[in-house]
């Protein structure tokens, strides 16, 4: 059972609505898609490990917890790709969408790749970062005098890496390989250590626990493409608004939907609450008159009265 799905991150949508609206010929456009690439290789890697579960025979209950995002005690945080929780043993993983040859020196922590052009690449060590993780939970058990065995391992979500004989021993595997890794896990641990009722609890003491973590991240507002814009067309095309719809000039699409993603890329964008003025500026709306009435059909509410009116975005 997932307690905890995997969902696109805000720094993820973000990025996807800045790419939208900000011009190609940008100074910044290059740097902001290229990381929008990199969290989209990422999120992809994540499900297609996601995707190797489903044939994986798991013993009832059990639960997952992907994505998890904490604050500890400490006041650091924790991002958890992926946690298993079974009444044998707790499984987390750490899910890498990394290609090339993969190099590990265990004494200087030191994780390499050589890239198919034949360039040395140092890397985060996976190991230090999931083992830090375990570290966490096993505190948390100890915290709630809960006992059962703690597992981690490090995932590869693309065929394009090559495991060098530096890594024999290291928990570290292809995705094709999870389900051989957890029916090793199994034969360990035949033992039930924790009944229905308390793996139960402690999975929801951890989703307790979960705070998605916001990046901060500088938009240029001022650069980006205004305009409610067409999904069909390139180049940040505006759709015109009459006969109580949208349409695209250039394409004569019609799409009811259209507003509704100008509201969402307003609140990834630019915030929570908008003005009549800032509707009529995000939306390349001319008429305030207009822009009061489309506003009425928004998920909004309202707050004050005439020129001091305020309107908030309502969750979902």
């Amino acid at each position: 059972m997932i307690l905890l799905s995997r969902q696109q991150s805000q720094m993820h949508r973000i990025l996807e609505a800045l790419i939208r609206r900000l011009p190609r010929t940008h100074v910044d456009y290059m740097n902001y898609f290229d990381r929008l690439m990199r969290i989209q290789a990422g999120f992809a890697g994540e499900k297609r490990v996601d995707a190797e579960w489903l044939e994986i025979n798991l013993p009832n209950p059990h639960y997952f917890l992907h994505d998890l995002q904490i604050l500890n005690h400490f006041g650091n945080t924790h991002q958890i790709d992926s946690i298993l929780l079974c009444p044998h043993f707790i499984l987390i993983l750490e899910i890498k969408n990394i290609t090339g040859f993969l190099e590990y020196d265990e004494s200087f922590t030191q994780f390499t790749r050589t890239t198919s052009q034949g360039d040395v690449e140092g890397m985060i060590d996976p190991f230090h970062q999931v083992r830090r993780h375990a570290e966490w939970i096993k505190r948390m058990l100890k915290k709630y005098k809960v006992e059962i065995p703690v597992h981690y391992a490090v995932v590869l979500a693309t065929k394009n890496a090559i495991l060098s004989e530096s890594l024999k021993g290291q928990p570290i595997f292809h995705a094709s390989g999870l389900r051989y890794h957890i029916k090793e896990l199994f034969k360990q641990h035949k033992e039930l250590m924790l009944g229905a009722d308390n793996l139960f609890l402690f999975a929801t003491k951890l989703l307790s626990r979960h705070m998605p973590i916001k990046r901060e991240i500088t938009i240029p507002v001022r650069d980006i493409v205004k305009g409610v814009l067409c999904v069909r067309c390139s180049n940040g095309q505006r759709m015109s608004y009459h006969s109580i719809k949208w349409t695209c000039p250039r394409c004569g699409l019609v799409d009811r939907e259209a507003i509704f993603r100008t509201l969402e890329d307003y609140k990834l964008l630019v915030g929570d609450s908008l003005t009549n003025k800032s509707f009529c500026d995000f939306f390349a709306v001319d008429s305030p008159d207009l822009a009061y009435r489309l506003l009425q059909k928004l998920p909004v509410k309202a707050e004050g009265v005439k020129k001091h009116r305020k309107y908030w975005i309502k969750d979902g």
